[in-house]
């Protein structure tokens, strides 16, 4: 995977790309549930080291992903550290696939 681009200077650019890194992987992996029958909700440390390989610490994108899902609503944080789309999240990841698509 490709190194991610990040703003140090540029907090509102870092969390742009944070969440279209973190939206990508959780619509890619939502669709692989939806084709081969892969359980859901799926591991915060996966979708971190898949999404993020470049930070070494989650703690920042600890931090994003509690702010994001508060005013955002696509997803939910579960118990031992598991993550999950909700339906709304599953409506904007069907969404992103048709435009894509189109």
């Amino acid at each position: 995977m490709a190194d991610i681009p990040i703003a140090i200077d540029d907090p509102v650019k870092d969390e742009g790309i944070i969440r279209e890194r973190l939206m990508d992987e959780l619509c890619k992996r939502q669709r692989d549930s939806e084709r081969n029958g892969k359980p859901e909700p799926w591991s915060i440390t996966d979708v971190w080291q898949s999404s993020f390989p470049a930070f070494l610490s989650r703690e920042y994108i600890d931090r994003f992903i509690e702010r994001y899902r508060t005013y955002s609503e696509y997803f939910e944080i579960l118990p031992n550290d598991m993550i999950r789309l909700t339906e709304r999240g599953k409506r904007y990841c069907r969404d992103l696939e048709r435009i894509t698509v189109d």
